[in-house]
């Protein structure tokens, strides 16, 4: 198997991810690997009760985002260390993930379900 062009589409979905990461948030100093959301200060006051929902409704939509990206950003480091290890395209199991398979998610893992 050519793992080549799965290490470079791996990269190219690394960045990405790590670009979307940065719009809401920040590498956290003591872990390189977590992201930490970062929400912009806004200066009004406010008790009407729509406008704080809104603003806990956009947080939270922003921390589901930003998990979701970091969840998939793990999956594509962990993609990328079984290249250098030489284990890639490989399950847990022992059998060879197929290679269609690995086109449509070149971060996939495990075909039996463990």
């Amino acid at each position: 198997m050519d793992t080549a062009k799965f290490k470079l589409k791996l990269e190219e979905e690394k960045q990405k991810l790590e670009e979307q990461l940065s719009q809401t948030g920040r590498r956290n100093p003591s872990n390189p690997n977590d992201w930490e959301p970062q929400f912009t200060p806004r200066n009004e006051q406010t008790s009407a009760q729509d406008e704080m929902a809104d603003k806990f409704e956009d947080m939270e939509q922003t921390l589901a985002t930003q998990a979701a990206y970091e969840s998939r950003l793990g999956l594509v480091n962990a993609a990328l260390d079984r290249i250098e290890k030489g284990t890639y395209g490989k399950c847990s199991c022992g059998k060879d993930i197929p290679e269609e398979r690995l086109e449509a998610d070149p971060a996939a893992s495990c075909m039996c379900g463990k």
